[in-house]
This record gives C-alpha cells, sequence and structure tokens, in this order.
C-alpha cells in the first residue's frame, strides 16, 4: 500500500480572528492509496448554515465515493459541492471560495474555486502558487497590475468563479505534478496570505521540523501586525517528508496496453460502445446507491442520528439527480430540510442560543406534520426541554437583579427555583452557573450575618463598658460575657480575648481580695477580725458554786492585741467548768495582764492548794 511506504504529515490550524463565527474550514482523508485535502472559505452571510464546512464536507464525501486522481473527477467533486450550495440556499444563496488537493503519494493534482490558496515549497524556496480566481489576478495576468499588489490589490475578493455563483462554473484543474522528497505544501484562506507574505512563509519554514512549528509561527508573524481586526484565518501545512516510489518501467507498460486496446476498439468501431458501456454503468451504480444512503438515512432517524441522516440523505439526492430522477429528489429535498432543521436545533441547544432552536424546532414540526418517517414526539420533547432552559435563563436572570440590588434573599429564591428545573431537566451548564450563583448569595448573606453580629457584640461591649464607669460591677461582668459569646460565634478571636481581661477586672472590683495581717500579731495567727472562738475562763470553780456578780470578766469592746493564753487548770472529775455567761462567743478574751481575774475567796485558795 503507498501510504505504508511514504510519509505525509499534516499540520493545521483555524481562528475567528476578531469575530465569534468562524467561517473557515479545512478536513481531509488519508486513504490507502490515496488521500484529499480540503480548505473552504464562507463568502455568505447565512447564520444558520456554515457553508464554506457543507462544500468541505461535500468535496471529501465525493472523494471517499470515488477516489481519483484525475482531473474529471476532481472537477466532478468541485461541481457537486457548487451544486449542494445552491440546493441549500434557502434564505440566502450561500457561496465559498474552495481549494481541493488530491495526491497518490507520488503525483498531486489540486483544484481552486475562489481565491483560496495553495503554495509549495521545495529544498526552503517557493516553488510555486495557486492562482486566484478573481480580478485582482486577472489583472496581474494581463500585466496591468504588479504581482507583487496582488495580495493588497483592492479587487482581490471580486471572485470570477466560486461554488454557488449564479453564472457558469469555471473551477480550475491543474495538471498532474509531480512529487519529490522532503516537498511542502500550505493551504490557505485569505484572513493569512493577505498578513503574511511568501518570504515570511519561506523564513518561518526553515526554523521549522515539523507541520504544527511551522503553522504557529506563520498565526505568531500574522498576530505581530497588531491588526485592529483580525479576519478568521485557517492555514494547513503538509510535508511529504517520503514519497511513493513508482516502478517506471511500469509506466510505460500501462501505456502500451491502454493503447492497444483503444486501437483494437478503434478498429471493431467499439469506442463508442465503451462509453455508453461506461454511461450506464455510472447511473446504474447511482441508482443504486440513491436508495442505500436513503434506506441508511432514515435507519439514522430511527436512531436519533441526524447528523448522519444528513448526511446519508444528501448522498441519495445527489445520486438522484445524476440518474435524473426528480421526483425522487424533490422527495430527498423535504427529507434534508427537516433534518437540517433538527440539526440546527441541537446546535443552537448546544450553544445555548435557545429562541434560535425553538424557531428550528418549531420549523421542523410544521414541516414533518403528517409524516411517518419522523418522530415527532420526540422533536417535541427537544422543544418542551428547551422552554424549559428558557425559563431557568429567565429565572437566572430575574436572580441576578435582585441579586445587584442586595436584595440576597429574593435572589436565592430565584436561583433555588431555577437550579431545581436545571436538575429536572438535565441543564448541566445552567445547573453548574446557578450552584456559583447560590454560593455568592450564601457568602453575602454570611458577610452580612457577620457583620450584624459584630455590631451587636460591640453594642454589648459599650453597654459593659457604661456599667463599669457607673461601678455596677455585676451588669458589666453580664455585658461582656454576652459580647465574648457573640465575638466567639462569629471567630473575632482577638475581641474574645479583649472581652476575658474586661472580665477579669469588673471581678476583681466586685470581689477584692483579702487584706494582710497586721504587724503585731504572732506568726500563724489570723487577724483578730476573723477569729471566732469561745474565750476560755481563767480558772475553773466547783460545780456546786456560782462565780460571783462581780467577778465576772469583763468585755474590752476594743479588739486588744493577741497575747498567749496560759492553759486553765485541770478541774476535778466530779467538777465542770461554769460557762462565762458575760463573755460572747464571737468576741476575744482580754489579756490576763491588761485585765487580772478577781480574787478567789479563802475556802478557793485552800482548796486550789490541796493536791
Amino acid at each position: 500500500m503507498r501510504k505504508d511506504n511514504s510519509e505525509f504529515i499534516t499540520g493545521f490550524l483555524s481562528e475567528s480572528g476578531s469575530f465569534v463565527r468562524n467561517k473557515d474550514y479545512f478536513a481531509y482523508a488519508e486513504l490507502d492509496d490515496i488521500a484529499c485535502w480540503v480548505i473552504a472559505r464562507g463568502l455568505d452571510n447565512d447564520q444558520e448554515v456554515e457553508s464554506a464546512e457543507l462544500a468541505a464536507k461535500s468535496v471529501l464525501g465525493y472523494f471517499l465515493q470515488r477516489p481519483s486522481i484525475s482531473r474529471y473527477r476532481i472537477r466532478r467533486y468541485l461541481q457537486e459541492a457548487h451544486r449542494v450550495l445552491q440546493a441549500e440556499s434557502h434564505r440566502v444563496r450561500l457561496k465559498a471560495s474552495l481549494t481541493v488537493i488530491v495526491t497518490d503519494y507520488a503525483r498531486v493534482r489540486y483544484g481552486v474555486a475562489g481565491n483560496t490558496r495553495l503554495y509549495q515549497f521545495r529544498n526552503g524556496r517557493l516553488q510555486w502558487q495557486s492562482k486566484d480566481q478573481s480580478l485582482a489576478q486577472q489583472m496581474v495576468d494581463g500585466e496591468e497590475i504588479a504581482e507583487d499588489s496582488l495580495d493588497q490589490h483592492e479587487e482581490r475578493h471580486n471572485l470570477l468563479s466560486y461554488l454557488g455563483t449564479p453564472n457558469e462554473f469555471r473551477p480550475f484543474i491543474s495538471k498532474k505534478l509531480p512529487l519529490y522528497d522532503g516537498d511542502v505544501f500550505l493551504l490557505a484562506t485569505p484572513g493569512l496570505w493577505e498578513k503574511v507574505n511568501s518570504a515570511e512563509m519561506k523564513d518561518g519554514l526553515q526554523e521549522a521540523t515539523d507541520p504544527e512549528t511551522w503553522i504557529d509561527t506563520l498565526e505568531d508573524v500574522l498576530l505581530s501586525k497588531q491588526e485592529h481586526v483580525v479576519q478568521n484565518y485557517t492555514a494547513a501545512a503538509i510535508f511529504a517528508n517520503k514519497i511513493f516510489k513508482t516502478d517506471p518501467q511500469k509506466k510505460w507498460r500501462i501505456i502500451k496496453r491502454v493503447a492497444l486496446i483503444l486501437l483494437v476498439l478503434a478498429l471493431a468501431g467499439g469506442g463508442a460502445l465503451l462509453f455508453k458501456m461506461k454511461e450506464a454503468e455510472r447511473i446504474a451504480d447511482a441508482a443504486t446507491g440513491m436508495f442505500e444512503h436513503e434506506t441508511a438515512g432514515d435507519a439514522f432517524i430511527a436512531e436519533s442520528d441526524y447528523p448522519k441522516a444528513l448526511k446519508a440523505y444528501s448522498e441519495a439526492r445527489n445520486a438522484a439527480n445524476i440518474v435524473k430522477n426528480k421526483i425522487q429528489a424533490t422527495l430527498l429535498a423535504k427529507k434534508i430540510r427537516i433534518t437540517q432543521l433538527i440539526v440546527d436545533g441541537d446546535t443552537a441547544v448546544k450553544d445555548e442560543q435557545f429562541a434560535k432552536a425553538l424557531d428550528k424546532y418549531d420549523k421542523a414540526l410544521k414541516e414533518m406534520k403528517g409524516r411517518e418517517d419522523f418522530n415527532e414526539p420526540e422533536i417535541l420533547e427537544k422543544k418542551e426541554k428547551t422552554q424549559s432552559y428558557v425559563l431557568v435563563m429567565q429565572w437566572k436572570k430575574e436572580g441576578d437583579l435582585l441579586f445587584e440590588a442586595q436584595d440576597y434573599a429574593g435572589a436565592e429564591a430565584y436561583y433555588q427555583k431555577a437550579r431545581k428545573l436545571a436538575l429536572e431537566t438535565s441543564f448541566v451548564t445552567g445547573e453548574k452557573e446557578l450552584r456559583t450563583k447560590l454560593d455568592e448569595v450564601a457568602s453575602k448573606k454570611t458577610g452580612i450575618d457577620k457583620e450584624k453580629k459584630t455590631l451587636d457584640g460591640d453594642k454589648l461591649e459599650k453597654q459593659g463598658d457604661e456599667s463599669y464607669a457607673a461601678q455596677d460591677f455585676e451588669g458589666a461582668i453580664q455585658s461582656y460575657t454576652q459580647a465574648q459569646e457573640i465575638y466567639q460565634e462569629i471567630g473575632v478571636l482577638e475581641k474574645v480575648l479583649a472581652m476575658e481581661r474586661k472580665v477579669t477586672k469588673a471581678e476583681e472590683k466586685l470581689n477584692p481580695p483579702a487584706a494582710p495581717p497586721s504587724a503585731g500579731a504572732p506568726a500563724g495567727q489570723p487577724p483578730a477580725a476573723q477569729v471566732n472562738q469561745t474565750a476560755p475562763v481563767n480558772q475553773t470553780a466547783p460545780i456546786n458554786q456560782a462565780v460571783p456578780v462581780n467577778q465576772a470578766v469583763p468585755v474590752n469592746p476594743v479588739a486588744p492585741t493577741y497575747q498567749p493564753v496560759p492553759a486553765p487548770q485541770v478541774a476535778p472529775t466530779n467538777q465542770a467548768a461554769p460557762p462565762a455567761e458575760t463573755a460572747p462567743a464571737t468576741q476575744p478574751v482580754q489579756s490576763p495582764q491588761a485585765n487580772p481575774p478577781a480574787t478567789a475567796n479563802p475556802t478557793q485558795e485552800e482548796a486550789a492548794k490541796t493536791p
């Protein structure tokens, strides 16, 4: 197989520039013995159908059906793409520039319609470039303007031929060109070749080792121009590092064989017969393909695979045009119309253009009314789901307005309602956005709650300060404690510690510490004010003898300095010490030196001396 014995590497980029939509398109296919690359630029303003994509896919589709490097086939590829654009021009006239390359890995042939370009570089130098089908190119060919002014001439976009033209379509098809190892091709749309000239392309190629590196360099050169408006730009590079080597003798053997067959047919008058046989075979193949593709399209519709169904119906209609079956072509055009509306609706939903999607689904439902080959309930379900998406976005917008007005509770209610519907209808992107919005609302509400609690804590702290100043220490402690709890809840550690200090200070004022002992008190004895002790009687008396009243221990109203009290004598077993009725329990007994006890009578003294 040729592909396995050669090396062709492709790299490309396609960007929208300063615009939202990219009207350029690039695609390619590499088969075992042949390969095809297509680049296209949309020239119309249709907002629903991408003419460049439609044209490029049509060329590749026909190529895959009948791959060939012949001039006739390549012209047919372009003509069929031209007819597809004409057939799909429902709202506006679809039109596009397109360049196609076909190679058998040893030779190459290309076709051009419009002003997309092909450059070939060999050994680091520009070998040749394709010619535009424009008035400016015609003026260069007629030597009316210099060739180096072509890229910037005002008539460079005044095209004489292009896909979708209402006039006669005349694409340019090159002859077969030989390939050599190391050849490099560049496909480019006007957005690139207008700003990057061939010298800059050559300079970038010298430093490149692969297609991607070269393409990135060309993009850097384009963007370095710092244009105010950057057009859509697309570039595709093909490095033919190794080509397929053919047997030179085989070529002459084939030529001789074909010449011999033609001579025999000419002698037999079979030239016209051979042509008719080939034409009949082509028509038979087209008729078979028409029904096969239509059947395949119906199967894809049953599987709800509308993009594949659209492609199958388009191929079936092209086959119907070949066999000139106008009735079948009309029926297929109707199927294509309905399928295209569904595909456009699905694409609009994916791009979150819900109003556009609803319009497409409504038109599709209207077109399929009464038909059994389309699943009307499924399209109705698509429409209802899209209406739910619209409602989700409407509620989200209402929530956004309330959020901006700082009505966070109202915004949260709308967001919750919208998120619930998004979950029910599997609106993934909408649900994600609403989850983010709810997080923002929660953050705002948390901040407001913290500010409110901070104000409450500050108010309580101020009340505590006022109570402290008024020496209402209990009230101050209560206010400080409440403020401390609030600060603790909102995590203001600095304030929590401050309240702790203030509470401690107020408690010290409320409960001052005890005074230290006086200097004259014996060590280990408590102060006079804290003694709670019953004063002992200096001397015991007999049980049956009362102490005279005038001999009672006098009470000193002034608290005396404590002195060691002498131990009382032990009373006899049959006697008990009478209580000292004149000394209160909580008042200290006067020192014996200060107040001597009353003198006992002689009988008592004698009893005391008795052992």
